[in-house]
């Protein structure tokens, strides 16, 4: 049994939406997992996306895992992450999701008309999450610096575990 199919039959039916985060370059990589680095939407290190937890988004997981890391994050994380850095993609235009009429009036036939909707939908994946969740734009973290420069120089400043 490899993996993936591992995982697949060993995750809690509790845990239904997983939040992956593009941690590595892919410079060099097979074309496989720069294909499913494109279609998972994480083109920038950094970026972030929610998904579906399925038996193959599983899989797709563990083909990039060296590149990404992911979790699941709980109802809270979902609304700070959507309220402070959400985005939506409107005919090629990134804006900001600061307005329920742009929300119902993309989303509104899936009967998401608001924010809080919004955030529902992803926080506890449906039927129609693929639409909504391809509605945001991928997230982008902030990352200071020097995380990405001197792995090592960070463990100095934060010092060592005692």
């Amino acid at each position: 049994m490899d993996r993936g199919a591992w995982l697949a039959s060993v995750l809690p039916d509790k845990h239904s939406l997983a939040f992956v985060v593009h941690i590595e370059r892919i410079n060099g990589v097979s074309s496989l997992v720069q294909r499913t680095i494109a279609r998972l939407c994480l083109n920038k290190i950094f970026g972030d996306v929610f998904m579906k937890v399925t038996p193959q988004t599983i899989k797709t997981l563990c083909i990039v895992e060296p590149y990404v890391t992911w979790g699941f994050p709980n109802l809270k994380s979902v609304q700070e992450l959507i309220l402070k850095c959400g985005q939506a993609k409107v005919k090629n235009k990134v804006i900001p999701l600061t307005d329920n009429i742009v929300i119902e009036k993309h989303l509104g036939k899936f009967d998401v008309i608001c924010l809080e909707d919004l955030i529902h939908e992803i926080a506890f994946p449906g039927k129609n999450f693929q639409v909504i969740a391809g509605f945001l734009h991928p997230f982008q973290l902030l990352v200071a610096d020097h995380t990405t420069k001197n792995r090592v120089g960070f463990i100095k400043e934060v010092g060592s575990p005692s």
